[in-house]
């Protein structure tokens, strides 16, 4: 065979083409319908578009098999070749609830418009789904048709959205909702992949464009956009059978079996396209590439696919294909073997639309009336709004114990934050003129000098040379990542480089990793032990609960095993009998890896040879065993993992101290979580639960009120006999509540009916229905966590968000489960969900026993304190900024007519006030235009004050003043200037602006003013100015 280079999508499916199979397909294709029965959808999708590029126009795929089906569909979306409609059916319809609307719903009604209109591409469907109603002849007369420069009447546009089931909302953050902030009105279509954004000048359209959902910014602009009535609200319109419209109408129709479904379908002639499967998971380096070498020699035509590593000296007799293949086969029908990464079915994907990076547009830390604010002047108070004083500014209010107020102006905005307590605790607020809350401050800061001195001390500690060098085999390290079966994420290899890195140092490691549930922490732990291993050292994998430990002990062996090393599990599930001799097998060099509870800590375990000490959610721990674990860590490398975040202020503060490094990427080869609203029916759960039991997979059902769980379960057991049911809350016992939630994780327990306590804990690859009861009272995190639960397999996850038959949701709740209902990804809400989790992450660096002076000062507060006091502990002289306070005699704000919100206006104040250079200040100008309209008088002026601060910052300039054509410069006092060379620069300077220039002493403060300064060339009177003191300074 010739040496080839990486082929394209588009040559491999020229080749499947060119085979006699394809051939004889598309042959029997111009008689009729034809049949083919496979076992590989991979192969499937290939075949389907390789027919789909040869005859183009419509072609049809009817599944008799409903995995199949989903699978097909999935690789489908992720398709760059020809457009991909699906016929999907909504199971779940008669209990959702108004305003809510299906994926399934959504995606049939886009396959149904557009096999009306005759688009091309590839229709799949169900024989099920053929025989239900789809709309022949939609009435396109209610359409809205918006084009630029045209006059709209938006009235009438609202009025119909609100018709047709859309909802009003501040921001448009999911699909039928639509929002009017002045010239802007914003609207996401149903069948819309992204939401639109109409700009007006009074009732003419002069702008559209697309935005994406979640920073708000515009990506994209268009001429004219047309939304469709639902299909449903179509009273008009002419029906017919699916199957009916579908075969007069599709050109060419493909019949697909699996091995496990019958085609009931007469057709021209059935094609088997079965295929050997080679390999359930990603091959071993050196196994792949005898496997390689041997069909080589065979002369076999060979395809690797992105993703997969081979030798190089085989390069040359392979066909390397740049796509994600999920399979390893070989198919008789296609001439061809395909060695690709079981278990990936997409490409890893930035979290990026249209080259927009993606980022919240408003977190959970968003500051609401009547939040608990931290000024770090005052203390605590409540949030009462913005309000403008007479200075034309806006400020914020903040009420304190007593009723006094106190009104934050722009400026100091950076000493205000919202309140975050350990917990959810309510702090006591602050009495003003009681000195209460500076000795509160004293206190916290002697608190913070004990933590200081122990993570300062542990710091010394890991400075000490390790004593040796990890120099590891690194065949057997190759085979362990060869056996990987999946393509690690971005920050997973990251992650994995960052504790290679520092087990090549001289100096003991500690790092903490994090991320969710599934992201592949694990992972790492099973790199850094086999580093360890094949070192000569042993290791020890520590777990807070016997389930978890039982876990990893599991995922070691599986991953560690067939490289030779040997693991065994340390927990009271063995016996004393058992625990004696496995401890006596560790000391003797029989065994390499340990993985345990608590048991790992006692005294006559031995330590002499432990290289490698990794440590799960140490945080869990009681004080005890930290102790224990406290004397274990010393010369040795620690690594430690947690799924609970680290607050960004406190990871800052303990750069160098201890070395942190996050999984935020979630894995790519998971089905999104197919997520619906009901209203909550017995018969219906019945149903779902006999679904997921039928196809031998597990269910939670979260019932958050633990005296009616025996109730569930008693209800549940009688209606499934045949199943085990179990109840499980955190009022158990530990042993009785271990015994059930390990029974669900080794498959024992059908169902398990329980509190939030599963919000963040087992991966459990069994578990794809989660029904959660009166999900109205669940916050966003929470569902986020708790939705996660599910889906962490190859199996399409289902998650049901039940909430009562009568009652009506609050707007608040409402939008909460509409933004479940919009974001299905494992991960698409990770930085949503986790921000009111960062507190526990606190916990992770040095344990609960500082939650007591959180609660008073709350974290972002303690977190400064605490950087502070690090900072002088190991001599860092951090250089001191000052804050600029610029005053000017007109409106400079942002007005409540223009930007309604008040959440909306203090948002991008404190983004003005955080801004560090002139391009971020352009950019908050650009979004406020692209989200609001063109921008007034008072804004310009905001922006020239905050144009000014930024000139002004870290200079000699402490204020300035701008008052009618007159702007002064306040100079700090405690500052030391060459004054010849100063006044020297001075003159020339306003010689050359034009402008005369004058002194004035005001209090402590030197003043310099230049008059006839006009706006134009304000700014540049500014940067000339601050340019005097260029080389002046006098230390």
């Amino acid at each position: 065979m010739v040496s080839r280079e990486t082929i394209s999508e588009k040559e491999l499916l020229e080749y499947i083409s060119k085979q006699s199979t394809l051939k004889d397909m598309l042959v029997d294709m111009e008689l009729g319908s034809i049949g083919i029965t496979t076992n590989s959808t991979h192969v499937l999708s290939l075949v389907v578009k390789a027919i789909h590029e040869r005859i183009g126009g419509l072609l049809g795929v009817v599944h008799s098999d409903e995995t199949m089906f989903n699978r097909h569909w999935k690789l489908s979306q992720h398709s760059e070749k020809a457009e991909t409609y699906a016929f999907t059916e909504n199971l779940n319809k008669n209990h959702q609830i108004e305003g809510f609307r299906s994926i399934e719903d959504e995606t049939f009604e886009i396959a149904n418009r557009a096999l009306v209109q005759k688009k091309k591409g590839v229709y799949i469907s169900t024989t099920r789904v053929l025989d239900k109603k789809i709309i022949k002849k939609p009435d396109a007369k209610n359409d809205i048709d918006i084009k630029i420069g045209v006059r709209i009447d938006r009235e009438e546009i609202f009025d119909k959205l609100e018709n047709w089931g859309y909802t009003h909302s501040d921001w448009c953050s999911s699909k039928n909702t639509y929002a009017s902030r002045g010239g802007i009105v914003d609207i996401f279509p149903a069948l819309h992949r992204h939401p639109i954004r109409i700009e007006l000048e009074g009732l003419s359209v002069v702008s559209m464009r697309v935005f994406n959902t979640t920073t708000q910014e515009s990506i994209k602009n268009i001429k004219k956009i047309k939304i469709h009535q639902p299909l449903a609200k179509d009273k008009d319109s002419t029906e017919d059978i699916l199957r009916n419209f579908y075969s007069s109408t599709v050109e060419n129709i493909l019949y697909i079996t699996s091995e496990y479904s019958e085609n009931s379908v007469k057709t021209v002639r059935c094609f088997d396209l079965f295929c050997e499967q080679l390999s359930q998971k990603t091959l071993p380096l050196r196994l792949m590439n005898k496997k390689i070498s041997d069909y080589i020699n065979k002369d076999e035509h060979v395809f690797v696919f992105k993703g997969v590593k081979v030798d190089q000296s085989l390069e040359k007799h392979i066909d390397r294909c740049d796509i994600v293949f999920g399979e390893n086969v070989k198919c008789l029908a296609l001439g061809a073997i395909f060695f690709g990464t079981p278990g990936t079915t997409q490409k890893h994907q930035k979290n990026t639309t249209h080259g927009t990076q993606q980022r919240p547009v408003s977190g959970l830390d968003d500051i609401k009336w009547g939040d608990v604010l931290v000024h770090q002047d005052y203390g605590l108070g409540v949030y009462r709004g913005l309000e403008q004083l007479n200075t034309g500014k806006e400020n914020i209010k903040i009420e304190y114990l007593g009723g006094a107020n106190v009104f934050v102006p722009l400026d100091r905005f950076d000493r205000v934050h919202k309140y975050i307590g350990p917990g959810g605790g309510t702090p006591k607020l602050t009495k003003l003129g009681s000195g209460v809350w500076e000795k509160q401050k004293l206190t916290t800061r002697k608190s913070v000098d004990k933590v200081v001195s122990h993570l300062i001390e542990n710091y010394k500690q890991k400075q000490k040379p390790r004593g040796f060098v990890y120099d590891g085999d690194s065949e057997l390290i190759q085979q362990v990542v060869d056996g990987f079966p999946y393509i690690e994420t971005p920050d997973q290899s990251q992650s994995i480089g960052d504790v290679y890195s520092d087990m090549s140092k001289d100096r003991p490691m500690d790092r903490l990793v994090y991320g969710d549930v599934g992201f592949g922490k694990t992972e790492v732990a099973i790199r850094a032990a086999i580093m360890a291993i094949t070192s000569g050292k042993g290791v020890f994998f520590l777990a807070p609960t016997t389930v978890l430990s039982d876990q990893h002990y599991i995922t070691c062996v599986n991953r560690l095993a067939p490289v030779g090393v040997r693991v065994e599990l340390l927990s009271r599930f063995r016996s004393k009998k058992e625990q004696v001799k496995i401890l006596e097998n560790y000391k003797n060099g029989q065994i390499d890896m340990l993985v345990g509870t608590h048991r790992l800590l006692s005294g006559d375990v031995d330590t002499s040879r432990l290289g490698l000490l990794i440590i799960d959610e140490e945080h869990r721990f009681g004080v005890k065993h930290k102790e224990a674990i406290r004397g274990i860590k010393k010369g040795v490398d620690v690594l430690t993992l947690t799924a609970t975040p680290i607050p960004r202020t406190l990871q800052q503060s303990l750069v160098g101290i201890r070395d942190t490094s996050k999984i935020e990427t979630p894995p790519q080869d998971r089905l999104p979580i197919k997520t619906y609203i009901n209203r909550f029916d017995w018969v219906d759960i019945k149903n779902k639960i006999r679904f997921e039991i039928n196809r031998g997979g597990q269910v939670y059902f979260v019932h958050n009120d633990v005296e009616s769980i025996p109730f569930i379960v008693q209800r549940l057991s009688s209606d499934f006999p045949n199943a085990t049911i179990s109840g499980a809350h955190g009022q158990m016992a530990s042993g009785p509540l271990e015994k059930i939630v390990l029974g669900f994780f080794n498959k024992k327990v059908d169902v398990l009916v329980c509190t939030t306590i599963i919000e963040s804990g087992l991966d459990v690859k069994n578990a794809n229905t989660i029904i959660v009861n009166n999900a109205q009272n669940f916050g966003l995190s929470q569902l986020y966590q708790i939705r996660g639960r599910v889906g962490r397999g190859s199996q399409q996850a289902f998650c049901y968000l039940c909430i009562p038959k009568k009652i009506k949701l609050l707007p608040d709740a409402y939008q909460r489960l509409k933004t479940m209902e919009y974001y299905t990804n494992l991960g698409s809400g990770y930085h949503v969900a986790t921000k009111d989790l960062e507190i526990r992450g606190a916990g992770n660096i040095f344990g609960y026993e500082q939650s007591g002076q959180m609660l008073k000062v709350g974290l972002e507060l303690y977190n400064k304190i605490l950087s502070e006091a690090i900072s002088k502990e190991v001599g860092e002289n951090k250089k001191t900024t000052n804050s600029v306070v610029v005053n000017i005699d007109r409106d400079s704000l942002i007005s409540s007519n223009y930007m309604p919100s008040t959440t909306d206006r203090l948002r991008f104040y404190q983004e003005l006030v955080g801004v560090k250079n002139k391009n971020e200040l352009n950019s908050i100008k650009k979004r406020i235009e692209d989200q609001f309209g063109v921008v007034d008088e008072s804004i310009r002026n905001l922006f020239i004050v905050a144009e000014i601060r930024l000139i002004l910052f870290n200079t000699p300039v402490e204020k300035c003043v701008i008052k009618g054509a007159s702007v002064g410069f306040g100079i700090k006092t405690d500052i030391n200037i060459d004054a010849a060379v100063f006044m020297k620069r001075l003159v020339v300077f306003s010689k050359k602006i034009k402008k005369d220039y004058r002194f004035e002493s005001v209090g402590k403060n030197s003043w310099v003013y230049f008059d006839n300064t006009k706006d134009q060339t304000l700014i540049e009177t500014v940067r000339g100015f601050v340019g005097l003191f260029s080389g002046v300074m006098i230390d």
